[in-house]
């Protein structure tokens, strides 16, 4: 199946082809003149040539000015005329050279224009038969005229309506290739999505694609806290690929989800695509200085509901070009956001559940901590304080050694909840403040065994996510307990090197060691589910763990995992 080609109708060829007819259509009158000499043919013949050599020597001015100027083909058909009437009249040779601007605007301008032309030229035509004939003083042949009139109509609608054929293919052609061009860029949003992370990542793509691939000036998106109903994390891209400078202000803006808050809440609320003008997405003016005014010149354009099933997801607002968008890029817009609201969604409910699970295994912890140390503890004291009531007055001198016993309970009880207080994942981790809570947890868990630690941590920590630093800080948790309570070790040692895109952290200590074949066999228990943990959590990460150790000659945890 062959492709229509649009290079062959490209409007500087069209005119060269033009060009070249008007050259060979001389070839008549030329012929005319070689046979008779006849002076009346010489003067308008040069004439003919020298438009000709005119058109020729400053084609592209002339094919501009022409397309811009259609008026200007009217001068072309007074001259055809005029060359028609004093050369014969309906017998002249220059028939098919007056024929020239009539193909001029059936090619350019289409069927409606050419039958225009034809219909401006008619009279023009009969006046120039007429002058023919008063010159000539014979009658006019009417048959003869009225073919050539039929030839002028049957020329100028033939061509103008192939003209119009070529112009709807084009068009078509140009359709096809722009909606070939949204579904391929809607493709590999589709697939780059698949391998995204976290929401900022989809955010980051969905940008990319409008502004460089479907070349939209800039464009804007939020996300839908449903919860707190607003919408927040903004992020902005433009096709200079200029970051706004208050872009961190920018990003924890919030817009509440309410009618009176502007057309981008509006469409969110309406679930549908609303159209903006002059910048004007919200009535927020903090909003619109520092996300707005980011994306200098926002001007007129769209803004597009992310929607799953019944939920928003986010809104993606797009400013228009120098062009209005068409339909079909109107169509493609909202398909990235459909495509990009499906993302979002996914890892959002990914996110909800991963983070639930991280709370009910956290809790699980901390409740199996409270159970095994604390609460026993507690169970203790409880009951030496009973036995002590029951022995005031009569037997006081008893009481005093219970008692003192109850307060080493009551402080290894203190000691045990400020142990699980440090347990609690911090904030914002940086690596200073990774030592800093290692020491302070190590400290507390091994005060009365005596290990000296040290912590070194190497190479660029920014770079790792805070999934890898949140794991590193878990591990290195569940080590330190192992050393305090089953290594007797006088050393232990922490290193994490960053470095080549990966993280290895090192552990290790002087302490009594252990079977490393039995410890990992063995099923949960209180011993040993810590190696068994760093283990799934290196592998959680696509990582590798290894645990050597052997009895009497201490222990070592190697992790490595990709940054």
């Amino acid at each position: 199946m062959q492709t229509f080609s649009t290079e062959s109708t490209h409007p500087r060829r069209v005119f060269a082809f033009l060009v070249t007819y008007r050259w060979l259509s001389l070839l008549p009158p030329l012929l005319v003149w070689l046979l008779t000499q006849e002076r009346p043919f010489l003067i308008p013949l040069l004439i003919a040539i020298a438009t000709n050599a005119i058109i020729s020597i400053v084609p592209d001015w002339l094919n501009h000015a022409v397309q811009k100027r259609p008026y200007l083909l009217a001068l072309d058909l007074i001259l055809m005329a005029l060359l028609i009437g004093f050369t014969d009249g309906w017998e002249t040779p220059f028939y098919l050279y007056a024929l020239n601007p009539l193909l001029i605007t059936a090619f350019f301008f289409g069927l409606r224009r050419a039958l225009y032309a034809a219909t401006f030229f008619l009279p023009l035509y009969v006046g120039a038969l007429l002058l023919a004939n008063w010159q000539l003083g014979e009658p006019i042949n009417w048959l003869l005229t009225a073919t050539e009139i039929v030839g002028i109509y049957l020329i100028s609608g033939t061509f103008g309506y192939a003209s119009n054929v070529v112009i709807n293919l084009r068009q078509a052609q140009a359709t096809l290739s722009q909606t070939h061009r949204d579904l391929q860029v809607i493709h590999d949003l589709t697939v780059s999505l698949q391998s995204a992370s976290y929401v900022e990542e989809v955010q980051e793509k969905v940008l990319q694609v409008v502004t460089d691939e479907l070349e939209f000036p800039q464009a804007i998106v939020g996300l839908v806290d449903e919860d707190s109903n607003i919408i927040t994390n903004w992020m902005s891209r433009n096709q200079s690929k200029a970051a706004p400078q208050n872009e961190e202000s920018a990003y924890a803006l919030q817009v509440p989800l309410l009618p009176k808050s502007g057309l981008t809440a509006q469409a969110l609320l309406e679930k549908r695509m609303l159209p903006f003008e002059n910048g004007q997405i919200t009535t927020d003016t903090v909003f619109n200085q520092q996300v707005v005014a980011g994306n200098a010149s926002l001007g007129n354009g769209r803004i597009i509901p992310m929607l799953l099933r019944e939920h928003s997801v986010g809104v993606l607002i797009v400013a228009d070009g120098p062009q209005p968008p068409t339909a079909n890029q109107l169509v493609s817009l909202e398909a990235i956001a459909g495509q990009a609201a499906v993302t979002m969604g996914a890892t959002l409910l990914c996110i909800d559940r991963t983070r639930k699970l991280a709370v009910q295994d956290e809790r699980l912890r901390i409740a199996q901590d409270i159970h095994d140390t604390v609460s026993q503890s507690l169970f203790g004291i409880v009951f030496t304080l009973d036995g002590c009531l029951k022995l005031l007055p009569d037997h006081a001198e008893e009481v005093i050694p219970e008692l003192e016993r109850a307060l080493q309970s009551a402080d290894a009880v203190r000691q045990e909840i400020r142990r699980s207080i440090l347990d609690l994942w911090p904030a914002t981790l940086t690596a200073e403040r990774f030592t800093a809570d290692l020491q302070q947890y190590a400290a507390g868990v091994c005060q009365r065994e005596g290990t000296q630690f040290t912590f070194d941590i190497h190479g660029d920590f920014g770079l790792l996510s805070p999934k890898v630093r949140r794991s590193l800080y878990r591990i290195s948790q569940e080590a330190l307990a192992n050393i305090a309570h089953h290594a007797q070790a006088a050393e232990a040692r922490v290193c994490i090197d960053v470095t080549n895109g990966r993280a290895n952290l090192v552990i290790r200590d002087d302490g009594q060691g252990f079977d490393t074949a039995v410890a990992l066999s063995q099923t949960f228990n209180r011993e040993h589910f810590g190696l068994r943990g760093i283990q799934e959590r290196a592998h959680s990460l696509g990582g590798e763990c290894h645990i050597f150790s052997t009895p009497g000659a201490g222990a070592s945890i190697i992790v490595d995992i990709p940054v």
